[in-house]
């Protein structure tokens, strides 16, 4: 009787623990099941046919010019994107800024006003300046307003990458720096 008695408990304790393991790893196939879905769309990688893009960072996103300290411009966004010829060679990256301007001006006493990107510069690491390619148009804004969104473009040649935007208005100048990483 000692004898059924102690079969029947060890019998007992291995059902029990194997009920116990079979739902571990139910709960763990569910949760990995469950996780892939969700991580895979978040993880994806790009096509191999799509071009390589940078992130762009600004510091700080936004500057005053102007002698009355009148005009603040923020840059609202950016992309790099490199370019390459058919055969794959760096041919540099295509860097579009957005950017949109306030008048701090009040409407009794001030004016309009209009920042250049023709007379903006992006400074490179190797100590050069380049000259804004195209813009949609200038950054202006009325007194007391904001201006709509403007793209302005640069193209950096191949092995270089820009340090510093900067820009002018009314015998002032700010510099924003600029820094790239990969995505």
């Amino acid at each position: 009787m000692k004898r059924v008695i102690l079969l029947g408990t060890i019998a007992s304790v291995l059902v029990l623990s194997a009920c116990k393991g079979g739902d571990k790893k139910e709960g763990a196939s569910e949760n990995a099941a469950a996780s892939t879905p969700s991580s895979t769309p978040a993880e994806s990688k790009p096509a191999a046919n799509q071009p390589k893009e940078y992130k762009v960072v600004f510091t700080p996103d936004s500057a005053i010019l102007g002698k009355k300290k009148e005009a603040f411009v923020k840059i609202t966004g950016a992309t790099a994107v490199a370019m390459t010829d058919p055969d794959g060679k760096d041919n540099g990256i295509e860097l579009v800024v957005k950017l949109q301007a306030t008048n701090k001006q009040t409407i009794k006493d001030g004016s309009s006003f209009s920042v250049s990107y023709a007379d903006s510069r992006l400074t490179l690491d190797n100590g050069t300046n380049l000259v804004c390619k195209t813009g949609t148009d200038y950054i202006r804004a009325q007194p007391e307003a904001t201006g709509k969104e403007e793209s302005w473009t640069y193209e950096i040649p191949a092995g270089a990458k820009p340090t510093a935007l900067n820009l002018f208005y009314d015998d002032t100048r700010v510099s924003v720096s600029v820094a790239l990483s990969e995505k």
